[in-house]
């Protein structure tokens, strides 16, 4: 799958190179995949994958093409595309197709999915890139709540290398003492007596300054 999917995809681009149009990828990650796995077994998960493979065919043209990339992570290809607002169809139509129920050994089960898109040539000109950016914007979709799909831009890039360099950095921040610790009284508004204390954590970063922890926590 992967290996033809990228010969595809490299190919698509030529063609669009030539034709100066456009091409759309779309990586697509099920949500709650894992726990069903652990819960019924391989077997339930392979069923599970098939069918999905099966909802996502439907959702497209006979020109466009799906691939398993592995796990529970399919990329789609959309060539010939004229118009992106097609590719926001095609993500509706997967989002739509997956979140309908699953019958597994009896027992029926719901997945969401969460997809990102990317397009050539705005986003990457080569099936690397491409792929790359697809995935990117898919996290993002992830983050925002899954059950939805997201496009690449170049502020998601922007975000992603900010997330990978704080997740590399946090790893020294507790050995190198960057924390510190900061305590806001509670007070009682009749007496204006204290009543406790809210401890707030604080990350110093020698080259962010300081990092609020709704960005650090996260991670």
């Amino acid at each position: 799958n992967r290996s033809l999917f990228s010969q595809l995809l490299k190919q698509s681009i030529a063609e669009a190179a030539r034709g100066d149009r456009q091409v759309a990828v779309a990586f697509i990650d099920l949500d709650r995949f894992k726990s069903i796995n652990d819960t019924l077994g391989h077997a339930a998960g392979d069923q599970l994958l098939q069918e999905v493979a099966g909802r996502l065919k439907g959702c497209l043209r006979q020109s466009d093409a799906v691939a398993r990339l592995g796990g529970d992570e399919f990329v789609v290809l959309i060539p010939e595309l004229n118009d992106e607002h097609y590719a926001s169809v095609v993500a509706q139509k997967i989002l739509a197709a997956v979140s309908k129920p699953f019958e597994i050994k009896e027992k029926t089960f719901r997945v969401t999915a969460s997809v990102g898109i990317s397009v050539y040539p705005q986003d990457g000109s080569d099936e690397e890139t491409l792929t790359k950016h697809a995935d990117i914007a898919m996290y993002q979709a992830k983050q925002g709540g899954k059950n939805g799909y997201h496009f690449y831009s170049k502020s998601l890039m922007a975000k992603s290398l900010e997330r990978l360099a704080l997740e590399s950095s946090l790893r020294h921040a507790l050995e190198s003492h960057q924390f510190r610790l900061h305590y806001q009284a509670k007070r009682e508004i009749g007496s204006n007596a204290i009543r406790g204390m809210e401890a707030l954590l604080r990350w110093e970063h020698p080259d962010l300054g300081t990092v609020a922890p709704m960005q650090f926590i996260p991670i």
